[in-house]
């Protein structure tokens, strides 16, 4: 995915502002390179020389005579205030939007505020200088902030102790980062309302940052309560610069069956039998709950208050939200994913379908997955298994309306056979996606000697 894509940039005139830390600079001129021409970058602060240096061409606003030519010639210029001797100050926000509005101009980007190298800040009284028209916010933290103490990687360190409750020589936690992200006095500090905001977790190089980025990703996407939509991970530095865009996706663990052989055969709801310390349902909650989804919900049908009851007793996060399946015997599993997917969330961008009868699926499965949708590799997913295409399948936003017009007797599976040529197989190394409880015979057979 590239960066006018992770940003969500379409074809309308943008004024983004960019604050906090771990490489704002690094971030405008990446993004203006992406998105020439017709871009100014700015700033309302001030800007060094090493930074100046990153543009092809520079301005001031007091003498904007070169300024077409340049966009013409460059497709960007750096526009900067007075200068003196290795700085240059910014312009006020007037300034920007005076600018923005020039009908040369596409996009303005501007640095709205200062961290003085340092990977991760909280702001000032004065800070940042968002200018209020702006239609995106991207407030930015270095990966190279996390587990280290506040004093060796915070601008204003006392302010950020402040917002997380932490003391100076505590480490920062990705809860923590993910709180400053979502302050309203840190990320989302003078945010103008009509602006999106999307985070960015910058200088994520290798894998383990890279698992530590998604964790701090879904935090982020927990506590911003629907105000931020997606949270970019990358290396402005590198090319390519974006690794993964992390979207809600919700978790749906269909329920509702009745299991007819199973109860009969050996007295509960199978969804209920015993699994290791747990339940089979239980199993399933707490291998997801231990996955990066965002949301949980559990449909229930044939023995619902039962069934309820048993979800209600699990203490994972997040907690799973309850739906009932009034039409569970009319297609049980497409007809409780259609009641699912019509309570969603507007900002949830896709949904893994989970069958409750899969307590061997691990969680790093499911995240195997959702990584696959976040790296752009499609809107349908399924595992294959030694070519066995198996579950849970993953269904993006795209395709919910054709998914809730399937009709009474189709199975979701359907969906996907009607677009053979969007589902990406995606090949995992575990046999558990393939295997289910079916029959008392299979549950004897699959279930851990803790069990017996």
């Amino acid at each position: 995915m590239n960066l006018q894509e992770a940003f969500s940039f379409g074809g309308e005139p943008e004024l983004v502002a960019i604050v906090g830390g771990g490489g704002k600079t690094s971030l405008l001129f990446a993004l203006a390179r992406a998105l020439a021409p017709g871009v100014v970058a700015s700033t309302t602060t001030r800007i060094f020389q090493a930074q100046i240096r990153q543009s092809p061409v520079v301005t001031t606003i007091d003498d904007l005579s070169p300024l077409e030519n340049q966009l013409q010639q460059y497709g960007m210029t750096l526009v900067v205030g007075r200068v003196e001797r290795e700085k240059a100050f910014g312009l006020s926000p007037e300034e920007v939007v005076a600018l923005w509005q020039r009908p040369s101009v596409h996009h303005v980007l501007v640095e709205a505020d200062g961290s003085r190298m340092r990977p991760v800040k909280a702001p000032a009284d004065h800070e940042p200088v968002i200018p209020p028209q702006s239609t995106l916010v991207i407030p930015v933290v270095g990966i190279d902030a996390l587990e280290r103490p506040i004093t060796a990687v915070a601008h204003r360190p006392e302010r950020v102790c402040a917002l997380t409750g932490l003391s100076p020589d505590d480490r920062l936690t990705p809860e923590a980062i993910a709180h400053l992200l979502t302050h309203p006095a840190g990320g989302l500090k003078n945010v103008p309302e009509t602006a999106r905001v999307i985070p960015l977790i910058n200088k994520v190089e290798s894998e383990t940052e890279l698992a530590a980025a998604r964790q701090i990703a879904r935090q982020v996407l927990a506590q911003a309560h629907g105000r931020i939509q997606r949270v970019v991970i990358g290396a402005m530095q590198e090319e390519p610069p974006v690794r993964e865009v992390v979207t809600p996706v919700t978790a749906v663990i269909l329920a509702a069956g009745e299991g007819v052989r199973m109860r009969q055969r050996l007295g509960q709801p199978k969804q209920l039998l015993p699994w290791g310390q747990r339940t089979v349902l239980g199993e399933t909650l707490h291998q997801v709950s231990h996955s990066l989804v965002h949301e949980t919900i559990v449909v229930t049908g044939h023995e619902a208050e039962t069934i309820s009851a048993a979800v209600a007793r699990f203490d994972g996060w997040p907690p799973p939200r309850l739906i009932h399946n009034a039409r569970y015997r009319e297609g049980e599993m497409l007809s409780s994913l259609q009641t699912a997917v019509k309570q969603l969330d507007e900002g949830v961008t896709a949904v893994l379908v989970i069958l409750a009868d899969q307590p061997m699926i691990a969680s790093s499965t499911y995240d195997q997955l959702l990584v696959a949708f976040w790296e752009g590799k499609g809107e349908l997913i399924a595992p294959v298994f030694n070519g066995r295409r198996g579950n849970p399948v993953l269904i993006g936003r795209h395709y919910f309306d054709e998914l809730l017009r399937l009709p009474v007797g189709a199975a979701p599976r359907a969906l996907l056979q009607a677009h053979p040529d969007a589902l990406y197989l995606l090949s995992v190394e575990t046999e558990s996606v393939i295997c289910d409880l079916d029959t008392p015979e299979e549950y004897e057979r699959l279930r851990p000697k803790e069990s017996n």
